[in-house]
């Protein structure tokens, strides 16, 4: 597997980009889970208690770690720019 290089190492356009790239799968991964979340309750109303009710709780660790990371590379633009 290919090793991430570094923010510091990255330019400050392949930092935009990342950040770009990042806020996007982000929205991207909240909309999916927003949508498995309401589909869970539907299903569980509709045919009591089931596995989809479950599963958004499982995808908020990567939506932690996606914000956790543009957070980062955001505080990292903002330095090169100051």
């Amino acid at each position: 597997m290919k090793k991430q290089p570094q923010l510091s190492e990255l330019s400050l356009e392949e930092l935009e980009k990342r950040a770009k790239m990042t806020k996007f799968s982000s929205i991207t991964l909240i909309v999916a889970v927003s949508l498995q979340f309401f589909a869970g309750v539907y299903l569980t109303f509709k045919n009591g208690f089931n596995a989809f009710i479950i599963l958004p709780m499982a995808f908020l660790p990567l939506i932690i770690v996606n914000f956790t990371n543009l957070k980062k590379i955001n505080e990292e633009i903002a330095k090169r720019k100051s």
